[in-house]
């Protein structure tokens, strides 16, 4: 090697390890801190070696229980479940690694994070039967949960969820946005993420990070939203799940006659609703409904459909 080139090499290694270093302590202080000043906004529920975090809102039965997207924590739905807590008991976790529930154990599945949705629920003490609200990677974990324990299930409403073999259909038709190669793309980029240079990004209001919490929690929660959403626990779970989700080609388990409604957000590619259509299809007993506003998060964007959707199936099952 030229010295020339070995002189400016050592000095760059040098920074570059200096930084990385920098990084971490600085992010470890930052944890610490942070949850010091940012308790649990719910409840903790024992599951064995760990726990669970959970809101609830509300009474009435059946219950409904919220399944968030990848990334999603209970913060995301606080605004939305306050609207709903009026008329029904409206419950919503933290899955394991995100929000305060602590890490889950070993390799992660769809049916275990089904099983472990079931725990926190006996854990908590709150019985079945559940109405089901499945939000994007949700909607599979509701449907898996459903398929495992069908007794406990009363009804479902899918809200721009995705299907189990999603990543690989809108691959194989040339989807990049949208399929296995971006989650994949998307998995690498959140590992490889100096958490210490983004939480410097978010406190500098140079990231996307203070725009989404601005929209989608209340005010009075957003320093907690920013504390949970940018720990090393929740960027490994949202690598994980990521991966889970490029990993997966199954169909989506039959319903049988189970009160369902799938909601989708409108503007989508025919391959997308197509998807959403086999979803309508699980269920001899569903309603499928495109909505003329709001994107994935619809919840956020159109409040006011999802909450009138789950009000719709509450009154159809309890007429049953």
């Amino acid at each position: 090697m030229r010295p020339s080139i070995r002189a400016w090499l050592i000095p760059g290694a040098l920074a570059v390890a200096a930084v990385g270093i920098a990084s971490a302590v600085y992010q470890a202080v930052s944890e610490a801190v942070d949850r010091r000043r940012f308790p649990p906004v719910g409840l903790l529920a024992d599951v064995g070696s760990r726990s669970l975090h959970l809101v609830v809102m509300g009474a009435g039965s059946p219950t409904v229980v919220i399944v968030p997207a990848i990334g999603g924590n209970v913060l995301d739905w606080v605004a939305f479940q306050r609207e709903l807590a009026g008329e029904a008991r409206v419950c919503v976790f933290d899955r394991a690694g995100y929000g305060w529930s602590d890490p889950p154990p070993g390799r992660q599945t769809f049916d275990g994070k089904a099983d472990d949705l079931r725990r926190g629920m006996g854990a908590a003490e709150i019985l079945p039967p559940y109405v089901l609200v499945g939000h994007s990677v949700g909607g599979i974990i509701a449907r898996r949960f459903a398929a495992r324990y069908p007794g406990d299930v009363a009804g479902m409403v899918l809200v721009d969820s995705r299907h189990e073999d999603q990543a690989r259909r809108l691959y194989a038709e040339g989807f990049w946005s949208r399929g296995t190669g971006v989650l994949l793309r998307l998995a690498i980029q959140a590992r490889l993420r100096i958490l210490g240079l983004r939480r410097l990004a978010v406190a500098a209001g140079r990231s996307q990070m203070s725009a989404w919490i601005a929209r989608d929690v209340p005010p009075e929660f957003a320093g907690a939203a920013r504390a949970v959403n940018l720990t090393a626990r929740h960027r490994r779970t949202v690598v994980r799940e990521m991966m889970l989700m490029a990993r997966s080609h199954d169909q989506p388990p039959g319903l049988g006659d189970l009160p369902l409604t799938v909601l989708t957000a409108s503007g989508r590619d025919p391959t997308w609703m197509a998807l959403q259509a086999e979803l309508a299809g699980i269920s001899t007993a569903s309603v499928h409904t495109v909505a003329a506003r709001g994107g994935h998060y619809l919840h956020a964007d159109a409040p006011d459909l999802v909450i009138a959707a789950i009000r719709d199936l509450l009154a159809r099952i309890r007429e049953a």
